[in-house]
């Protein structure tokens, strides 16, 4: 059990932090990271203690918001809540939570305008500076676009349908087209042979993979793949990369100005870390 100042921190607060900082890693891993728990709870500890230091400060320095736009954003509230289904009684039960969990998000978001309204204003030179130092955000994978021939093989006797493909890729590479080719024996049901643009973003992928590994406009062999055997052919292919900065401006001025608001407010949690009284987070 943590206690901040003398307020009782909810294990599930820390127990969400913790599986959303997990699941983050591993959808960009693509692999499990048990190995990693003690890491991510401590992590996790980290930022539920932040925020609740921060909440207990915009509580000391921001007045009360007035009761008429209290008021105003409660019956908001209520009428939000009936859209997605909560019963009159539910709500009535809930009033003086709903209230006070109210009061103060208007409080924290007036805390938090007060210390981002300090904060100078980024330059070109700082958002360009910020894009260097965070390129790998705008690594592009390398993407290609595909057309497609799929079989779904007699599982009692495959090797017709396997000849059938091999018989088609000997074909293109003797020069026929494989577009035609397709649309005359791939057997979706839609007759679609186009895939559009497909990303390289899982290595471990067995289409991705054979996919990647060809070269523009290169017939792949046959494989299966989802129960179904296939034969793929990159139309165009475009390299990995990082975008250009002209490219995500944009996104750049956005990342940059999230990210200097973050740090504010995690510089200000440390401040006053170093004045509260934590019991129960270890080290």
């Amino acid at each position: 059990m943590i206690i901040v100042n003398g307020e009782t921190i909810d294990p599930s607060l820390i127990d969400e932090a913790f599986m959303r900082l997990k699941a983050a890693a591993e959808a960009k891993s693509e692999s499990s990271c048990c190995e990693r728990d003690d890491e991510f709870r401590e992590q996790a500890k980290g930022e539920v203690i932040e925020g609740i230091l921060l909440s207990q400060e915009a509580e000391r320095s921001i007045p009360t918001p007035d009761k008429e736009e209290v008021r105003e954003h409660f019956e908001q509230t209520l009428r939000e809540w009936r859209e997605h289904g909560a019963s009159w009684d539910l709500l009535e039960a809930q009033r003086d939570q709903i209230r006070a969990e109210l009061v103060a998000k208007l409080r924290m978001e007036r805390f938090v305008e007060s210390i981002w309204s300090e904060l100078p204003e980024l330059s070109e030179d700082d958002h360009r500076h910020w894009y260097r130092d965070h390129a790998e955000v705008f690594r592009r994978p390398a993407r290609a676009k595909v057309l497609h021939i799929v079989i779904f093989p007699d599982e009692s006797n495959p090797s017709e349908d396997f000849k059938t493909l091999l018989g088609i890729r000997e074909q293109v590479l003797d020069g026929a087209d494989f577009a035609e080719l397709a649309k005359a024996h791939t057997q979706k049901n839609d007759g679609n042979i186009d895939l559009g643009w497909i990303e390289h973003e899982r290595i471990l992928n067995t289409f991705e993979t054979m996919l990647f590994s060809l070269r523009e406009k290169e017939i792949s062999p046959v494989f299966y793949y989802e129960q179904a055997l296939h034969l793929i052919w990159p139309e165009e292919i475009e390299a990995e990369h990082i975008a250009a900065f002209e490219d995500v401006a944009e996104q750049v001025r956005n990342m940059a100005l999230t990210a200097q608001r973050r740090e504010a407010l995690h510089q200000l949690a440390l401040k006053l870390k170093k004045q509260a009284e934590i019991q129960g987070a270890g080290n």
